[in-house]
């Protein structure tokens, strides 16, 4: 677990510093420099593809049992099983992340969602209160289906995503 706890933390951290997208370049486009030969992106998917990447999670298919969608730096919700049954983690890294984790507490009363306070006890990157990143979780014990549909609820409500917004694919 600790793991799993560690490769978020460098995952969120570098999406900080270095921002979820790519600067619109694909590796199709810059395949002849040597950067390109030695960069590997991340799996980019339209929030209708979400159900096919749980499918995979749930077959093992992920390199780790959970993965996150990021459209931005501040907007990457992370899919976590367990026993079959999907929830929905943020976790706020970056001391620009923090309002979100009120607008997702909202989100979630409105729409009747369990949520629990916890931390994965990572160092946040650019605030000392906490002393450990906060995470909020929504526990909605949902199948493939439904968690898909709250996550895209959920990033077109909070942080204002579009059905063609493109997202990154992150352990």
């Amino acid at each position: 677990m600790t793991r799993i706890l560690n490769c978020i933390v460098i995952a969120v951290s570098a999406l900080g510093f270095a921002g979820c997208g790519n600067g619109g370049q694909r590796e199709a486009d810059r395949s002849g420099t040597p950067e390109a030969q030695q960069m590997q992106y991340a799996e980019q998917i339209s929030i209708d593809e979400l159900p096919d990447a749980l499918r995979r999670l749930k077959e093992g298919q992920m390199e780790f049992g959970f993965f996150g969608i990021c459209s931005s730096p501040v907007a990457c919700i992370y899919f976590m099983q367990e026993d079959g049954r999907f929830y929905i983690d943020y976790e706020a890294i970056g001391s620009d992340q923090l309002p979100y984790i009120d607008k997702i507490r909202r989100y979630a009363e409105e729409q009747g969602y369990r949520v629990v306070d916890t931390t994965y006890g990572n160092t946040p990157i650019d605030f000392d209160n906490p002393a450990q990143a906060p995470v909020l979780g929504l526990r909605i014990d949902a199948d493939i289906d439904c968690i898909a549909k709250v996550g895209k609820q959920l990033m077109q409500t909070v942080f204002h995503n579009s059905d063609t917004t493109p997202y990154e694919i992150v352990p």
